[in-house]
């Protein structure tokens, strides 16, 4: 469904009326998307911006006009990523919340992928505070956790990393100019990442298995008596 704004509503009634060519028209609409898979198949409402303007061909130089959509809400939200099934609830639970803004606000999205940093990392027991100097309690920083969680184990360097990235996207959100949807989906890609090498065995034992098979300069036979 198209609800044109007032600008667009005159222009209709004046080409209706002859007194005026095809020209942009902008508004809000709505409607239903369904998935195409058919083991899925699930419906969700959309919402956002919508226009009615020239489309240049890249290829042809061409022109046509054409509706344009920018998605401002759906429901239920599309899930940025699936987590392992072992991470965290917590953790899961502030992908799930950065998945339900990320067309409404792309910023809050982002901070609640920051968030999610901060429960993984109380999840792997690094503190969140320490006394001072003054012998007042101070809160640590998201950065000052990741540092912690890196110097805790040579090995959590590269996930360190990982999570660095993600926070200073999280940042971005809190502090900077508005963040794209592409961003924050960075953000997510990054997160997904780590997570999957916390919690999914499936890329170490891989790795594990391609470092067998160079060693042995082949796959590993089993020696028949």
């Amino acid at each position: 469904m198209k609800l044109h704004d007032p600008a667009s509503e005159q222009l209709l009634a004046h080409i209706t009326a002859g007194m005026a060519g095809t020209g942009e028209l902008t508004g809000t609409c709505s409607g239903t998307f369904r998935c195409s898979d058919p083991e899925c198949g699930r419906a969700v409402l959309i919402s956002g911006d919508w226009s009615y303007d020239v489309d240049v061909d890249t290829l042809t130089n061409g022109t046509r006009w054409t509706d344009f959509i920018r998605v401002r809400y759906v429901s239920p939200a599309l899930p940025i990523f699936t987590p392992p099934a072992k991470t965290p609830e917590k953790v899961t639970a502030a992908i799930h919340a950065a998945s339900e803004l990320l067309w409404i606000n792309p910023n809050a999205a982002a901070n609640q992928l920051r968030q999610a940093i901060e429960e993984l990392l109380t999840s792997k027991r690094v503190r969140r505070t320490e006394i001072t100097r003054k012998k007042k309690r101070r809160r640590l920083s998201a950065h000052d956790r990741i540092e912690l969680y890196r110097a805790a184990d040579p090995a959590n360097a590269d996930i360190a990393d990982t999570l660095e990235a993600v926070k200073w996207i999280g940042n971005s959100g809190s502090h900077e100019a508005t963040l794209t949807i592409a961003e924050v989906l960075e953000g997510a890609e990054l997160l997904e990442h780590a997570l999957k090498e916390l919690y999914d065995p499936t890329g170490s034992l891989r790795r594990a298995r391609i470092k067998q098979i160079n060693k042995g300069k082949g796959i590993p036979r089993t020696k028949q008596k």
